[in-house]
């Protein structure tokens, strides 16, 4: 219930992002996990009962003695100092790995160049499309009149006056460029540039429904007159930067429309523009989703503790102590795929609020067994309590590892690039989550096992006495 419920806000978070897909892909997978939670203690347990029991000596039912791996796992709790350095050490190269993450969308990305049809596309595409990708200042309102040619010249001079920006042009370039070639347009434009009578409704008449006006306009006038653009090109490279740069020159419009005296209204468009606003909000949505779930998993932690406990102060340092590791689990991840060239798309950007809601389900069921073993036995040593409890529940933690690992593991067959490092990213996360969960927890964890059999002894002592 725990980790579903972990899971299901951490993919509701997405409902916060921009993104379309992403509030339709949060949504969809936090209803599925739901659901399968509810059939699983529903209908799981109906159906177990129809199947006949097996007949089976119980020491045959399941082995519980330690065997050498659990021996070698527990022995490594009694140096809490050598495993909490080897975590650091660790980290450290994980946080050169994670400095150079990378946030990509890129419809390119999302496509197998080894299928020959898409690999035709991709040639097409490097050798006659336009690079970079133009970006368009839209005008709106009535083109053909005093305020729509003043609003166009106000967004010309904000363009103009944008560093790195090349190859501008726009309805009015075109006019001009037209009218040498053109006697009827030149004199159509002379008239209103002498602010002829009817000469802004002469002009518009021919821009929209005289055939060589159409073909003159067409590429930057829409049908009705309302629209028109500027197209123009900026020197820019990384995602951020062409952020920063639609952010600084929507800004200088916003200022510019403030100043013009009619209706028109000033905006900034392009396929470039919205795909780095893409890159960004992914960003955006993996940290937003990631601490949500941290956040959660923390209280939540501190929640089961403390009412197991029933106590603040040694619920709030357990669930801490059980926290810290699901923290190192996100880092490695972030910092493997930094290493590994991996990036931050659609599909990864979910990896860091999986990796917690799994881990932090071992990370409650290893704790609690290790509490249970240490009340059950208060005389036994640290490493016999880790032993017994990574014996039996460490084995089912094992088990459904395996199986999940192996459910996304399927990924890799898929034809697309993103699904197949998504199903290797997640292999990795869960592996990982298990290993936290096996290793440095126990060991961080070993002061309070302590704490649970002195607490068990007391009663012992109060019974006897009784």
């Amino acid at each position: 219930a725990i980790a579903i419920f972990t899971d299901v806000i951490g993919f509701l978070s997405f409902r916060l992002s921009s993104l379309v897909f992403l509030q339709v892909f949060g949504t969809v997978i936090a209803i599925g996990l739901l659901m399968i939670y509810l059939l699983s203690i529903s209908a799981l347990p109906a159906l177990m009962l129809t199947l006949p029991p097996k007949r089976m000596a119980l020491e045959k039912a399941v082995k519980t003695e330690p065997g050498r791996w659990s021996t070698s796992l527990a022995r490594l709790s009694d140096d809490p100092l050598k495993v909490a350095g080897i975590a650091v050490l660790l980290l450290l190269p994980m946080g050169i790995g994670f400095m150079q993450l990378e946030v990509a969308f890129d419809e390119r990305e999302q496509l197998n160049p080894e299928v020959p049809v898409v690999a035709d596309f991709i040639l097409l595409s490097d050798e006659f499309a336009q690079s970079p990708a133009p970006i368009y200042v839209v005008v709106e309102g009535q083109v053909f009149s005093e305020q729509g040619k003043a609003a166009w010249d106000a967004a010309l001079g904000v363009v103009e006056a944008t560093d790195g920006t090349s190859s501008v042009s726009g309805l009015w370039s075109t006019l001009d460029a037209q009218r040498a070639r053109d006697p009827v347009l030149d004199g159509l434009l002379d008239d209103v540039d002498a602010d002829v009578d009817g000469a802004w409704g002469a002009l518009s008449s021919w821009a929209l429904t005289n055939s060589t006006g159409r073909d003159v306009t067409s590429a930057t006038l829409a049908a009705d007159g309302l629209q028109t653009v500027i197209s123009f090109q900026a020197e820019t490279a990384a995602w951020d930067e062409v952020v920063a740069f639609a952010e600084n020159t929507a800004e200088a419009l916003d200022e510019a429309e403030n100043e013009l005296e009619g209706a028109q209204e000033l905006a900034l468009a392009g396929r470039s523009l919205v795909n780095a606003q893409t890159t960004a909000d992914v960003a955006s949505a993996s940290i937003l989703s990631t601490g949500i779930v941290a956040g959660v998993i923390l209280v939540m932690l501190v929640g089961i503790h403390t009412t197991r406990q029933r106590n603040f102060v040694r619920g709030l340092s357990r669930g801490v102590v059980s926290w810290v590791p699901l923290m190192m689990v996100v880092a490695w991840v972030y910092g493997i795929m930094g290493f590994t060239g991996y990036d931050i798309n659609p599909q990864t950007v979910t990896i860091g609020a999986l990796a917690l809601g799994l881990g932090v389900d071992y990370a409650v069921h290893i704790s609690i067994r290790m509490e249970e073993e240490a009340e059950h036995d208060p005389f036994a040593t640290e490493q016999v309590w880790v032993e017994r409890s990574i014996s039996t529940t460490g084995r089912a933690m094992f088990g459904a590892a395996l199986t999940t690992a192996g459910g996304f593991s399927v990924l890799n067959l898929s034809s697309l690039l993103p699904l197949r490092l998504f199903g290797q990213a997640f292999v990795v996360a869960i592996t990982l989550a298990l290993l936290a969960s096996l290793v440095i927890l126990p060991a961080f964890y070993r002061r309070f096992l302590h704490v649970e059999a002195a607490m068990a002894k007391a009663k012992l002592g109060e019974a006897e006495e009784a």
